[in-house]
């Protein structure tokens, strides 16, 4: 009977250390309680509203931010504001908690994981289309769109300058004068999802590859 007691008192004394070691690792982002008054003789407490139920792990190395809940995809054209002469067509979306995909592995700052465990991309611009006319190509004109949209992406709710696109070789729908597509993305400053297409660039960039070998695939827009 005392060696099932003293055994009971070493897994209590044992569990809740391991729970108390764990804690510290974990830090949650609860609103502080501030009292506001109302009046002379009155005083409240209140609790600031909280933007998103998320808690960030503590870690030096940038962890995805974790969220409580499985929140819905959302996804809306967008106006771009962009008056530019020099385009024929620019389609922008505002795309929010969609699943990042097997193939792809964006940064943290562009991540979230939702409370099933799956990764999702944090709301952002998705630059679904952008046609300049061939008589202003290679002209600077692409370079100015991403500039305005790195503007909107900081101001749209929730971006934080975020930009998603697809490189895809478009030389069959529409005429263009680059190679490939992806270069003109790249020196923009948007990164692939996958880290062996970045490595495929700069070996493309270096000249150890021709241009046409430039990769295609999901890039973010990478200076934010």
């Amino acid at each position: 009977m005392i060696r099932s007691i003293e055994l009971f008192s070493r897994l209590k004394t044992y569990t809740f250390n391991r729970i108390r070691s764990i804690s510290k690792s974990v830090s949650f982002n609860v609103p502080k309680i501030e009292p506001v008054k109302k009046d002379v003789s009155d005083t409240a407490l209140t609790l600031k509203p909280l933007k998103k139920d998320v808690f960030q792990l503590s870690s030096k190395d940038g962890l995805p931010e974790v969220l409580f809940d499985s929140p819905p995809i959302y996804e809306y054209k967008l106006n771009s504001g962009i008056k530019d002469y020099r385009l024929a067509h620019l389609d922008i979306e505002y795309r929010a908690y969609n699943f990042e995909g097997y193939d792809t592995k964006f940064p943290s700052k562009y991540v979230c994981i939702d409370s099933k465990g799956d990764r999702r991309l944090k709301p952002h611009i998705y630059l679904n289309f952008v046609d300049v006319k061939p008589e202003f190509a290679r002209q600077g004109a692409y370079k100015n769109v991403i500039k305005e949209l790195a503007k909107k992406a900081k101001n749209e709710e929730g971006c934080e300058g975020r930009i998603i696109l697809d490189s895809r070789d478009l030389s069959n729908y529409v005429p263009t004068q680059i190679p490939s597509p992806s270069l003109a993305h790249w020196k923009c400053g948007f990164r692939f999802a996958d880290e062996e297409s970045n490595n495929i660039m700069k070996r493309v960039l270096k000249g150890e590859l021709p241009l046409t070998d430039a990769p295609e695939g999901a890039m973010y827009y990478s200076l934010i």
